[in-house]
């Protein structure tokens, strides 16, 4: 007995383990799984923004009422997105580091791989923190969510004090052509350029036309210079490829190929999109409501690995506009929106705590390094500290103050870990700004756009349960509603049930009406029920009205659903699209 109950135990601690272990492996599955499709609309307006967004977009318009900001909602989950399936994958994201330079352990990899010299695959802290569109609200910063696709309001004027005194100068006629032939704003040509071969009086080797081996090319955008040595070799056999055999040739038709061509025509309309690959395989417009594309179309097409590289660009472009006198024109900044952010901004990694001192921001107004000093005001640089890392003040002075910074020194192979040290140091104090600072609030002072009523999608308009045929007049003004029964009520303030059609544009869409599952346009009690049998089994309810009943547009009628609609109906919350 004993020697099978023995038998019978290692049985048991053994499919305990391999069950163990199998759990394991399905969980990381899980976790790492991506869906195979995500549903994407575009809306404008602060209001169509989350609230965690809002309050520092408001700031934005208050100091510039003419721009303009468009919520693009990716239908992309933020687990999904920061994975290691997704944009967490090691490499895919490098940050420069060298002697020269301050970064905290936490921002870099624990792999310690390399790409191009001194840069190193960023953390997922790095990564998640450069994703969260909301640490990027600023004045200067909130240009890397700049709409790109039209430069109609940039001057010529504009350009040539963008390129003065640089080695672009003399290619100013080409930027406008090249501009002008592929249908982009021609600030981003010049800032996309300087951010691959560097902005000063010199020409670059990729556009003297003398490269070794590669003599008579050229090319301006770096085009095929993969990580590791060699790239410029790589971007100049890229460049042979294409016959770019003029400076002109290259500059123009580098822009329509790799900039327009391969990025703004695939959706990818601003330095984010360019970097992190989170849009579908077009440019999305309002008017095109939600459209869903596969998986295929994701997180694989991007044109840096450089994580701070948006934020570069951005200071570039912000410093652009104001030199050429254009910083408060018109401009549109699309801005991309994800499934179940932190309710917060996600924060810099930083392995300082308040124990270290007051923590702050190094908050330059572009996307500069700050020298630290080792006295105030004074000495040699102890190293470049980026903007937005995290420090510890210890003495707070009008001019100068004193901070504890902690710096990467070594990595360690065997134990995968990163070695540093804790230092002090000296910086300006304008460039201090406390964790926890809010902008001013002038949510109430500035317009927020209206909320999105209604929503094409597919074969159907999607409405919340407020929407009348007055509405859908003033939106579509050609508009013929007709409720399910066929009776016109285009003339009139109805309200408009699910079933309804409405033809405009030459097209007739079916009215889906967010919780209103009996087609009477109203939310009351009924469609609590009919929502609930249909999640009970019974299947009375046809494609409209099921779609209808599914109010989270997750996919399935669940609790969830009845629960908004309950909510509803009591006066708690309102069903939004």
């Amino acid at each position: 007995m004993k020697k099978i109950g023995v038998k019978l135990l290692c049985f048991i601690l053994i499919e305990t383990i391999i069950f163990s272990i199998l759990q394991i492996f399905f969980i990381n599955s899980e976790v790492n799984a991506l869906s195979s499709s995500y549903t994407q609309y575009i809306t404008s307006g602060i209001s169509s923004f989350p609230e965690s967004y809002q309050k520092k977009l408001a700031y934005l318009k208050y100091l510039h009422p003419n721009w303009e900001f468009k919520a693009y909602y990716t239908g992309i989950d933020w687990s999904e997105l920061t994975s290691s399936s997704a944009e967490n994958k090691c490499l895919k994201n490098t940050i420069y580091f060298s002697n020269s330079t301050i970064m905290d352990p936490l921002a870099l990899c624990i792999c310690g791989q390399t790409g191009d010299s001194n840069y190193y695959c960023a953390s997922a802290k790095a990564v998640n923190y450069y994703l969260d569109p909301r640490n990027f609200l600023d004045e200067a910063m909130v240009f890397q969510f700049l709409d790109l696709s039209s430069g109609s309001n940039v001057s010529r004027d504009a350009v040539s004090k963008a390129v003065q005194g640089t080695y672009l100068a003399q290619y100013l006629d080409d930027i406008m052509t090249a501009a002008s032939e592929a249908g982009i704003n021609p600030l981003h040509i010049v800032a996309t350029i300087f951010q691959e071969l560097g902005s000063g009086s010199s020409t670059p080797a990729a556009i003297t036309g003398s490269y070794p081996g590669y003599e008579g090319y050229y090319n301006f955008y770096n085009y095929g210079a993969t990580d590791g040595s060699g790239a410029t070799a790589r971007a100049m056999a890229k460049a042979k490829e294409m016959g770019w055999n003029s400076a002109r040739t290259a500059l123009i038709e580098g822009a329509k190929t790799v900039l327009a061509n391969n990025y703004i025509s695939a959706g990818q309309t601003t330095k984010y999109f360019y970097k992190f690959d989170v849009v579908g395989n077009e440019i999305l417009t309002e008017s095109m409501g939600s459209k869903t594309y596969s998986l295929s179309n994701f997180y694989s097409h991007q044109y840096m690995t450089n994580l701070r590289d948006p934020s570069s660009q951005a200071g570039s472009l912000y410093d652009m506009y104001v030199d050429s006198g254009i910083l408060d024109e018109n401009l549109t900044f699309i801005i991309p929106v994800y499934d179940n952010m932190p309710t917060e901004a996600v924060s810099a990694p930083t392995t300082l705590t308040s124990g270290d001192g007051e923590l702050y921001y190094i908050s330059t107004q572009k996307n500069g390094s700050l020298n630290v000093r080792p006295s105030a005001g004074s000495g040699s640089s102890l190293g470049k500290i980026y903007k937005n890392a995290i420090v510890a003040v210890t003495e707070y002075g009008s001019s100068w103050s004193k901070i504890t910074y902690c710096t990467a020194t070594s990595y360690n192979s065997s134990s995968r870990t990163w070695s540093y040290e804790k230092k002090t140091g000296y910086v300006s104090t304008e460039y201090l700004t406390k964790v926890g600072t809010e902008v001013p609030d002038y949510t109430g002072q500035v317009d927020m756009g209206s909320t999105a009523e209604t929503e094409i999608s597919g074969s159907n308009i999607i409405s919340t349960p407020t929407v009348t045929a007055a509405n859908i007049k003033t939106q579509y003004p050609d508009a013929v509603i007709k409720r399910a029964d066929g009776t016109d009520i285009s003339g009139t303030s109805d309200l408009i049930g699910t079933g309804a059609t409405i033809t405009t544009g030459g097209k007739t869409y079916t009215v889906v009406k967010l919780g209103d599952t009996s087609g009477d346009g109203q939310i009351t009690p009924s469609d609590y029920v009919k929502i609930k049998n249909k999640i009970m089994g019974s299947n009375n309810l046809d494609e409209s009205q099921t779609k209808a009943a599914d109010v989270n547009r997750d996919g399935s009628v669940s609790p969830a659903d009845y629960v908004k609609v309950k909510n509803n109906i009591m006066g708690v919350s309102n069903i939004n699209l």
